[in-house]
């Protein structure tokens, strides 16, 4: 009966967001805030035989430090990074501007191993440094998209940019270990700086394989100098319906609270195949709310996920409760059909 009424009060706050035009506009789809498969200047080629895992680190860095939306991460390079990580080999652990590597291996099992490959990268987009002890060679693993691992090989031989693994002088199969930012204090400052509420690297699902699961990562943050009041998270079938939610437990004091708190409670691996909408509400003591809406679904494809920055979107100001300029007529007659649209599936509840 709780979970009813907890399910029921928040669907009532997204139709309270949703009941004027104005408010609609932030519960819109929301874009990639940085889209690393577009090659801006991220890869390297190492400068000379036996330095592999030093430019792929390199790589890794640069692309968290672009992230990051530090001006300088052009001047990220294997040479810049050589003083603080490198001891005859790549040292197990190192800082370079505020970005700590650590060393950690995999499991030893096929299965296991490529599972914890796709979980890390989910959790690290920036990607991680990925070694095969059998070369000895190493990579830089970028990302998983549509089933396929991507990375960036330093080897002369290799094609330059974000390749295939097949097409990389490393495989998933004989990797043993890897390297990975553990902890990043360049994010956190940009977190810190931001005056308003947001979510920060917050993953969310684009598609989940039928009965497989979706680990949930990143956090919400409130308005500087405020606190968070309520934060839920949601799912939705096509017909509007909220099939599964999950809230934040808050003492009054918390800034910033981590999704992975209600990832148990998230389970997507229970939904049959459909269309689903994953939501984020949010709202603090200043007064802000938020409502991240992404579309997804739930087939036989492989699993598909998404991360999302709001102090990396340039248009991040529009996940807030806020009036946007004028619209043209013809934006608020399409705006305003979409507020009828999910009023009538609302129906049961005036």
């Amino acid at each position: 009966m709780a979970n009813v009424q907890t399910q029921n009060r928040w669907r009532r706050r997204m139709a309270a967001l949703m009941l004027t035009v104005m408010l609609l506009v932030p519960c819109m789809p929301r874009a990639l805030a940085a889209d690393l498969s577009v090659d801006a200047g991220f890869y390297l080629k190492q400068s000379r035989s036996g330095t592999c895992t030093l430019t792929a680190a390199a790589m890794m860095l640069r692309r968290r430090a672009y992230l990051d939306g530090l001006v300088d991460w052009v001047d990220v390079t294997e040479n810049s990074v050589r003083p603080q990580a490198w001891a005859n080999g790549l040292s197990h652990s190192f800082t370079y501007k505020a970005m700590k590597v650590r060393y950690a291996t995999l499991p030893a099992d096929q299965g296991a191993k490529t599972q914890a490959l796709i979980d890390l990268l989910a959790a690290h987009p920036e990607g991680i440094v990925l070694y095969d002890r059998s070369q000895p060679h190493a990579i830089l693993l970028t990302d998983y998209t549509n089933g396929v691992f991507y990375c960036s090989d330093p080897a002369g031989n290799i094609t330059a940019g974000r390749v295939p693994i097949d097409s990389a002088s490393v495989s998933i199969a004989g990797s043993s270990c890897y390297w990975y930012i553990a902890e990043d204090q360049n994010a956190a400052s940009a977190a810190a700086q931001s005056t308003e509420l947001q979510l920060v690297g917050v993953t969310y699902p684009v598609n989940v394989h039928t009965g497989s699961g979706l680990s949930l990562n990143g956090a919400v943050s409130a308005s500087s100098g405020s606190t968070l009041t309520e934060v839920a998270v949601l799912i939705e079938d096509a017909a509007g319906n909220t099939v599964m939610s999950a809230s934040a437990s808050l003492t009054g004091a918390e800034s910033s609270w981590s999704l992975q708190q209600v990832d148990d409670q998230i389970r997507f691996g229970t939904l049959p195949a459909g269309s689903y909408t994953y939501l984020i509400i949010a709202e603090d003591a200043a007064g802000d709310s938020l409502c991240f809406a992404s579309s997804f679904t739930v087939s036989d494809g492989p699993t598909a996920d998404g991360c999302y920055w709001s102090v990396q979107d340039p248009e991040g100001a529009m996940l807030q409760q806020e009036a946007p300029a004028a619209q043209e007529p013809a934006a608020e007659s399409s705006l305003g059909s979409q507020v009828a649209a999910f009023l009538e599936g609302l129906g049961s509840l005036f």
